[in-house]
């Protein structure tokens, strides 16, 4: 998340080394190749992918997803399911659940829309 922030404020150097700390970890000793950027923006790809690759089978990926596209990333989500394809394009009210309807009444807090 360092990294990504470092990235976003234009700070590469940092990103990067910040990443290259992880991922020196998550490789056999002496096998890793330091990541390197042109650019802020170059560093901030590089991270979100790795990021996505680390997120894989930990439900944390959707929540990334929801605020990837506040930014415009334009992620659509499109699953097949039973010969039926589902898409969840981005920024879709179902992105968020339904609060629980006593929860809503107890606190008077809006319904999420739907």
């Amino acid at each position: 998340m360092r990294a990504e922030c470092n990235a976003r404020l234009g700070n590469k150097d940092a990103a990067l080394n910040d990443l290259n700390t992880l991922m020196v970890t998550r490789w056999s000793t002496g096998t890793f190749i330091p990541f390197t950027a042109a650019t802020s923006q170059d560093a901030l790809n590089i991270i979100l992918q790795e990021r996505r690759k680390e997120l894989i089978f930990r439900n944390l990926r959707w929540m990334d997803i929801k605020r990837l596209n506040k930014d415009g990333a334009n992620i659509t989500l499109t699953r097949i399911i039973g010969g039926q394809t589902y898409t969840l394009p981005p920024n879709d009210n179902r992105f968020a659940l339904p609060l629980p309807a006593d929860i809503v009444k107890m606190t008077g807090m809006p319904q999420n829309p739907f």
